[in-house]
């Protein structure tokens, strides 16, 4: 993780930001893969002017307070926002765990790149590149996974 983000009374458990990529830090993934969302899911989310609103403030981790503030949303209207950006796999949610308070839920994107096309068959697909996740995003996936089980 770089020091962008670290304050050293916080441990954090949100993966390291994807600042830069190049074809070897992506994997790309088809709405036709099982764990995608289907194209309509996705197209849906980037039609809403609010959603899209919520992707350009993500630039870096925040939590919904501070989408709340960049995005000049109401509360709610963010936290349902973001519902729909995580059930597109467009967005992630994470928790960072603070020494010196409570632990605060950070949002970022889960995407690179995003390519829509029409196929053989006329029908649209999306195809998603997601950032290659270490050793490190993969245990932050799985803390925050245990965290919505509980």
């Amino acid at each position: 993780m770089t020091d962008e983000y670290v304050d050293r009374n916080r441990l954090s458990l949100i993966p390291t930001p994807h600042t830069t990529q190049t074809a070897t830090d992506t994997v790309q993934k088809s709405a036709t893969d099982e764990n995608e969302p289907p194209a309509s899911v996705v197209l849906q989310s980037l039609e809403d002017n609010k959603c899209r609103a919520i992707l350009v403030a993500l630039r870096e981790p925040k939590s919904a307070s501070e989408l709340q503030s960049k995005c000049n949303l109401a509360s709610s209207t963010v936290y349902r926002k973001l519902e729909r950006l995580r059930e597109s796999s467009l967005v992630k949610e994470y928790t960072e765990v603070r020494r010196d308070g409570p632990n605060a839920t950070l949002y970022e994107l889960d995407f690179t790149n995003i390519s829509i096309s029409i196929d053989r068959d006329d029908e649209f697909t999306v195809s998603v590149d997601r950032p290659k996740e270490d050793a490190k995003d993969r245990m932050a996936t799985f803390w925050s996974e245990m965290k919505e089980e509980s």
